[in-house]
């Protein structure tokens, strides 16, 4: 069932399907004559829709508010619709000519997606069965006089449209290349563009360009989000710009304007904020008018809470991890300000970020966002400072002084940021209650695990290193390298766009965090799956090369 506009008609067209059936033919008759009588640019009270197809008044007068008469008349479309087809009417009984879809897109020489998309504008149409006892969308001869009244010239435009040439086809592909070279432009704005120049409609240009990225995934020159398609390139002008290259000796390097280079910049900066995963933990007081000042200074009543007591770090500590217990740790209050500033922080950010279109993004908007992000992170920092302790202390209980005690406490650090990323602090429950459960539940599973790799570790680069001759440390190096540029050979074999995804979804670059498939989509444009096929084609080429031994030799080689 499609959706209505207004859950009122919604509710009309249920009460209509109750009633019986021998009043069909004249709620119909009704509906389609309202359908006529309503103007697009005036609004209508629900008490006059309800009189015009019942005859009837509601008994409880409603408190709604006017209906626009462009969405009413598509939701009374919709109401004619869902009616004639509760109990389908045989087509010989009613007055006039009928025609299907098909019969009316000849008739008025247009197609019959034409037709779906009258039917929105007014063109009514009825559930009909017919002698072979289908049931087919019809249009009855009364319905599409009168349509064609109200819309001669819409008609008459649909009558004089002719199909694309393979030839303009082609020829709007070109000119949307050269409009997209020359400046970075949305779905619409490319199209209206288009359509401007070739004298046709933006729909059917919209079309066009929809159909050649489908048929053409490589090569597309738009995105999922209507936005331009990023290529492999632009993320090296990126790369080059941030890294410090001067703008123009770029543009001259790629053939550019230094305003082309600039607006690329900007764009995939703006991608890669959309993209960035941002978990923050709501409350309605965020958006009180004046949740700025309340929030972020707002003034403190630390003064009338005790100070905590100072711990005495344990003596068999070393010096570095006794100083985190001279960090003093957080009264309630200074607590809950932290948690609820870091909080609002990302809830701003992230308000903001939504509102951030790729193409056409300015310096300052960003510069807004990424200023909020590391006030949060500066937060959170402040935050963890305070609670390290905590990982130490409970590490010690775990595992004593075991050989694995710092990677214990550094999976524990691990777990203390998860926890700060996902408390409530509006629950009124202490963060080291909910910190201790979670480190906790966390070494329930990675210790026994730490334990076993402690005593037994060979894997991967290790059952090589294990393998190879005894030749010392410069032998062991030599392997690593040989592996390193094994890795580095198969990622030469692929394409930049292959390869950009392989590299950023395992982190291969250094100092870099793996990313989630949705995550490089957006920075590039494309859904997630469109990532996926990419992934395993990649895998698919470097399959083929090992097999075909292509780089099986790399690694004796460099031994």
């Amino acid at each position: 069932m499609a959706k209505f506009r207004f859950p009122a008609i919604s509710e009309l067209t249920h009460q209509l399907r109750l009633s019986p059936s021998r009043l069909r033919l004249k709620q119909l008759e009704a509906a389609e004559y309202l359908v006529d009588l309503i103007e697009a640019d005036k609004s209508y009270p629900y008490d006059f829709v309800v009189h015009h197809v019942t005859g009837h008044r509601p008994k409880v007068a409603t408190q709604q508010k006017p209906m626009p008469g462009k969405l009413l008349v598509q939701d009374l479309v919709q109401l004619i619709e869902e009616l004639s087809a509760a109990t389908p009417l045989p087509v010989h009984l009613m007055p006039g000519p009928v025609w299907t879809a098909e019969e009316l897109a000849a008739r008025l020489k247009v197609s019959t997606k034409t037709i779906c998309r009258w039917r929105h504008r007014g063109l009514c149409g009825r559930k009909l069965r017919y002698p072979d006892n289908t049931v087919r969308m019809s249009f009855l001869e009364s319905s599409v006089r009168r349509f064609i009244t109200r819309n001669i010239e819409l008609v008459r435009r649909g009558a004089a449209f002719k199909q694309l040439t393979a030839a303009e086809k082609q020829q709007i592909i070109e000119l949307a290349r050269e409009l997209l070279a020359e400046r970075r432009m949305r779905l619409h704005e490319l199209s209206q563009a288009i359509a401007a120049r070739m004298g046709r409609a933006v729909e059917t240009v919209r079309y066009t360009l929809r159909r050649y990225d489908q048929a053409h995934p490589e090569e597309g020159l738009l995105g999922s989000e209507r936005d331009p398609a990023i290529k492999p390139e632009f993320q090296q002008i990126y790369n080059e710009v941030r890294a410090g290259a001067n703008v123009a000796d770029v543009a001259a390097r790629y053939r550019r304007s230094v305003t082309w280079v600039q607006g690329v910049v900007r764009e995939v900066r703006a991608r890669m904020l959309k993209a960035r995963e941002l978990h923050y933990i709501y409350n309605p007081e965020f958006d009180a008018p004046n949740a700025e000042e309340m929030i972020l200074r707002g003034t403190s009543t630390d003064d009338v809470e005790p100070e905590p007591k100072r711990a005495r770090p344990p003596r068999d500590l070393p010096p570095y991890l006794q100083d985190l217990y001279r960090q003093p740790l957080l009264t309630p209050t200074q607590e809950r300000d932290l948690f609820r500033r870091y909080n609002y922080l990302k809830y701003r950010a992230d308000m903001l970020r939504k509102k951030l279109e790729p193409v056409g993004a300015t310096d300052e908007e960003m510069d807004a966002i990424e200023a909020l992000l590391a006030q949060a992170e500066e937060v959170k920092n402040e935050i963890l400072r305070a609670n390290l302790r905590l990982v130490v202390s409970i590490a010690r209980r775990h595992v004593g002084k075991s050989a694995c005690f710092f990677e214990i406490v550094s999976d524990g650090n691990l777990s203390l940021m998860r926890a700060v990323e996902k408390f409530d602090y509006a629950r009124g429950f202490k963060f080291s209650t909910y910190a201790s459960w979670a480190i906790m539940r966390n070494y329930a599973r990675t210790v026994p695990e730490q334990m076993y790799h402690a005593a037994k570790l060979v894997t991967g680069v290790e059952e090589t290193l294990a393998a190879a001759p005894a030749r010392g440390d410069a032998g062991r190096s030599v392997v690593i390298e040989a592996a390193q540029h094994l890795v580095q050979k198969g990622l030469d074999l692929l394409t930049e766009r292959e390869r950009d995804i392989i590299v950023r979804h395992y982190g291969l670059e250094k100092d870099s965090q793996p990313m989630t498939l949705d995550q490089i989509g957006r920075i590039f444009g494309v859904t997630k799956e469109r990532v996926r096929q990419i992934e395993r084609k990649a895998f698919m080429k470097l399959r083929a090369a090992l097999d075909g031994g292509e780089i099986a030799g790399a690694l004796d080689g460099a031994g």
